[in-house]
């Protein structure tokens, strides 16, 4: 009996021990690359990811420490003093509200570059939600029509399995649409990188 606590016993401490360590395991900073280019302005980054960043995007790099147009606010990584991030949110939600047929109210606030993943993702999923087949359309908006592949693939947007995500750089291209898409891992995978995406639909306004 004092033989089968002991290995009881045993038992007990190693299946802790292994969860202890997953646990440690899942709170160390995901790969570098698997973040991409979108957050290196962030402190964390900066710390954990300096030499990914300075290496795999250094046009993101470079001006990540820049000043806006007023010389105060910090500006997003890539936005110049010609065109700034608030001009070209203002131009895509006048483009959102143009649509024909019109888009939900509550898909409107899709219609800027300034949302995070998770406020993506409460548009979505939250009420009041928005119907995301009119994704299509109001993604047209942020990228004007245009085929941003070669920015997302720069920008490393589409790394570690994320081609089905190329929708989001590419919207004006119906073959890649698929409606059953929407509400599943693949597709919360593909919101993680919105900050990529924004950077590209910011290029696509100022260039």
């Amino acid at each position: 009996m004092s033989r089968l606590w002991v290995v009881e016993r045993t038992t007990l401490l190693l299946i802790q021990l292994v969860l202890l360590l997953l646990d440690c395991e899942a709170l160390r900073f995901p790969q570098c690359s698997s973040i991409g280019c979108g957050y290196c302005g962030t402190r964390r980054m900066k710390a954990e990811c300096d030499t990914f960043c300075q290496g795999k995007c250094p046009h993101l790099y470079s001006s990540k420490t820049s000043t806006s147009a007023n010389g105060k606010q910090p500006m997003y990584p890539n936005e110049t003093k010609r065109v700034t991030r608030a001009e070209v949110n203002s131009n895509f939600m006048a483009c959102c509200q143009s649509l024909d047929p019109p888009v939900p109210e509550s898909c409107l606030r899709v219609c800027t570059l300034d949302n995070t993943p998770r406020q993506f993702k409460d548009i979505a999923f939250r009420r009041p939600k928005c119907p995301m087949k009119h994704l299509q359309r109001m993604l047209l908006c942020a990228a004007r029509d245009r085929d941003l592949t070669g920015c997302c693939m720069k920008d490393h947007a589409l790394d570690n399995n994320l081609s089905h995500c190329m929708q989001f750089c590419y919207p004006a291209n119906d073959q890649l649409w698929d409606p059953r898409f929407y509400g599943k891992a693949r597709f919360l995978k593909c919101v993680d990188k919105l900050p990529l995406f924004n950077q590209c639909y910011y290029e696509a306004w100022v260039s």
